[in-house]
């Protein structure tokens, strides 16, 4: 009788390491910042210049470490040719070259995702968060950092993408992966139409710098980012949801569309936060919502809207409104919809108040003035 060999998931021991680093740090910042009397956002903005500053240098040092070697020891990545079997297709690369380049990938984004842990574990001590206590939370703010949180919206069966072709999405997501290549790509064909013949190898390849350094910076950026807004949507996000339960709680119009009114954010937005989708979770709990595993938006949400008694109307805009500026930013398309809804009087706000209630937001106030 052969003993069954226990499953092994490289994704699973990657998650719980970083989610005991996470802990622990974590725990060491909530103990240190317990006397923290700041403003939040004052803290968040050193944590930010800290972050992305080693996070540029980590891309700057990847490409020198790439190619200077080359340029001083050139006989260890000597190119050889090589032909792909069945297609017959003939390649030149260095063995030597492609190891050692996957070898600085990988160090590279172990110190990145390092740094992420960290930014994300500082944040959330700021706004007094204890890991020990709130479990679900961590699992998800250890996600965050580790860029795992795009696909979450599927927990509440809401998709963002639903108007997309699969042609269409798949090319969106290919340019999303290859977008640090495709830069540094465009960049080299600048620099050489440039500087002309000037171009020696050198100026080119270490041109990729600023361009590495860059998306580096943005991609850490984003993280701090969706740390914030997620800690600052959970305090805000209790405090309203007592509201609508308060005033609609027994009102089955306004409980029958919370769902497609989520899903009508996340399709404008085309997006779905961290932040989107604890407030989407806690009002499906807050009004008895069983969660479906997945959900088409009505053909004809809009017109249902428009045909509701003026107090609930002002309800399902509300939290549109609430939706769009969660993750503390108003987009084109969101405007759009905006002067839309105001339009058809489902909302009283302009987009000037709007936009100055996002900006409040992110200094860490609430929303007090939409239900005065």
């Amino acid at each position: 009788m052969s003993l069954k060999k226990p499953d092994i998931n490289i994704r699973d021991i990657t998650d719980k390491t970083a989610e005991k680093f996470f802990r622990k740090k974590t725990k060491h910042y909530y103990t240190e910042l317990k006397t923290f009397n700041g403003k939040p956002e004052d803290a968040v903005k050193k944590i930010k210049f800290r972050i992305l500053s080693f996070a540029a240098l980590y891309g700057t040092l990847g490409v020198l470490f790439l190619y200077i070697p080359q340029y001083i020891l050139p006989e260890y990545f000597t190119t050889s040719e090589y032909t792909l079997p069945l297609i017959n297709y003939t390649i030149e690369f260095s063995v030597f070259g492609l190891i050692y380049g996957f070898i600085l990938i990988f160090i590279e984004i172990f110190f990145l995702m390092k740094g992420d842990l960290k930014s994300t574990s500082q944040i959330a001590a700021i706004y007094d968060f204890n890991p020990d206590s709130k479990e679900t939370e961590t699992k998800e703010l250890v996600k965050i950092a580790l860029n795992k949180d795009k696909k979450r919206y599927s927990e509440v069966g809401i998709n963002p993408y639903q108007n997309f072709s699969k042609p269409g999405l798949f090319f969106i997501r290919i340019m999303f992966l290859a977008k640090a290549f495709l830069s540094n790509f465009i960049f080299k064909i600048i620099i050489k139409r440039v500087i002309g013949r000037l171009a020696i190898r050198e100026i080119v390849d270490l041109a990729g710098i600023p361009v590495y350094a860059f998306w580096n910076a943005y991609a850490s950026s984003q993280i701090i980012r969706k740390t914030d807004m997620r800690m600052k949507a959970s305090q805000m996000i209790l405090k309203t949801a007592k509201h609508f339960k308060n005033k609609y709680s027994v009102n089955p119009e306004f409980k029958t569309l919370l769902y497609d009114t989520f899903e009508y954010i996340a399709v404008t937005k085309k997006s779905f936060y961290p932040s989107d989708l604890i407030f989407a979770k806690h009002f499906f709990i807050t009004f008895n919502i069983t969660i479906k595993n997945e959900h088409k938006l009505s053909e004809n949400y809009f017109e249902q809207v428009k045909m509701l008694p003026a107090d609930i109307k002002l309800g399902i805009g509300q939290i549109l409104v609430l939706g769009f500026l969660l993750d503390g930013k108003i987009g084109t398309f969101e405007i759009k919809i905006i002067k839309k809804l105001k339009e058809n009087n489902i909302i009283p706000y302009s987009v000037e108040e709007i936009k100055t209630w996002t900006k409040n937001y992110k200094l860490g106030h609430g929303f007090e003035e939409m239900f005065i």
